[in-house]
């Protein structure tokens, strides 16, 4: 079954689309969940927008196979609605620089009845077939790295399958699977139950016979949006205002923040008066906090002084009482 994830389509759609349509749009559409803006600048009359595309979910097909056969039949049971909307894919991708594929995984796989070694051998041809079969129609191993695997399903894969149903001793066959039992002596057992085995053989384990196809894609991929910036319409002139008919105030300029207006004359005159006795008075404040300082500057150094002259006294006084010390000392020997 394949698996898309719509989401991602989507986001790149509006991206694609703001950007074929930026001539009449005025404002971005928003990112969507699975994009990162990277950067957001602006050239000439458009606002330039770059986005990181995370990774998609990846996109798989699977087909059929019939019980020891490596030989894809299309018309085995959906097969052909699988290979119609892989072509579709297909087609679609090679034409798409948006989805830039990094590889392609092809695992084929066996169901676990019979011999472990014919199976992983059956298994591998089973890939190795879908491969010839993609590579002959789309020549996809030109495009990006094709590489293949192999699976032998576990008997404990059918558990789900057994449980989800209502095929015959039902109970019986999930207690064999929880058994620590080998495949051999499994399978002997569950023979040994024809009605569950029938069912078995026809209805859960030609589902595990088949092949699958996995398309990898980049992570990361930078998508540019481009989206016309809207031109603001001019604002109207702000009316003048006056505070009278006789009012001698000017208004020169309104574009800016506040209001430069011309003073009257006698007004200019006393707001410079002001504005000198105001620089006069912080320059005594200044002056005086420097005389301040000064003062206390010079009590800080005749302190220093006179401490330094005590200490050097005392360092006098302890000098000679050792000289003394050491004179009786030798009268003494």
């Amino acid at each position: 079954m394949k698996t898309f994830v719509t989401t991602f389509t989507l986001s790149l759609a509006l991206c694609a689309a703001a950007g074929a349509t930026a001539q009449s749009k005025s404002t971005a559409p928003a990112p969507a969940p699975d994009t990162v803006m990277l950067s957001e600048t602006t050239d000439g009359d458009y606002l330039v927008r770059r986005f990181v595309v995370r990774r998609l979910d990846d996109t798989s097909f699977s087909l059929l196979y019939r019980i020891d056969s490596a030989r894809l039949v299309s018309t085995l049971n959906g097969n052909a609605g699988e290979l119609s909307e892989l072509d579709a894919f297909v087609s679609g991708a090679m034409h798409d620089t948006l989805r830039q594929l990094r590889s392609v995984v092809i695992t084929g796989y066996a169901s676990p009845d019979g011999p472990m070694q014919f199976n992983r051998t059956l298994a591998l041809h089973r890939a190795q077939d879908l491969k010839g079969y993609v590579d002959a129609k789309y020549a996809l191993s030109q495009h990006c790295p094709v590489s293949v695997n192999t699976v032998v399903e576990p008997w404990s894969a059918c558990r789900t399958l057994v449980a989800a149903s209502n095929m015959p001793e039902r109970q019986a066959v999930l207690d064999l699977l929880d058994r620590k039992l080998s495949d051999a002596t499994l399978e002997a057992k569950l023979k040994a139950m024809p009605a569950a085995w029938n069912y078995l053989k026809h209805n859960i384990l030609p589902t595990m016979r088949r092949a699958t196809l996995v398309v990898v894609y980049n992570d990361g991929n930078v998508v540019v949006q481009r989206t016309m910036l809207p031109k603001a319409a001019p604002a109207p002139a702000p009316a003048a205002k006056g505070c009278g008919d006789n009012c001698p105030c000017e208004v020169i300029d309104r574009s800016i923040t506040g209001i430069i207006v011309e003073m009257p004359e006698e007004d200019a005159g006393q707001y410079r008066r002001q504005l000198r006795r105001q620089m006069r008075d912080e320059v005594r404040d200044v002056r005086h906090d420097a005389r301040v300082a000064g003062k206390v500057e010079k009590e800080q150094l005749r302190g220093m002084k006179q401490v330094s002259k005590k200490e050097a006294k005392a360092a006098k006084k302890a000098e000679k009482a050792a000289r003394k010390s050491a004179r009786e000392l030798e009268r003494l020997r």
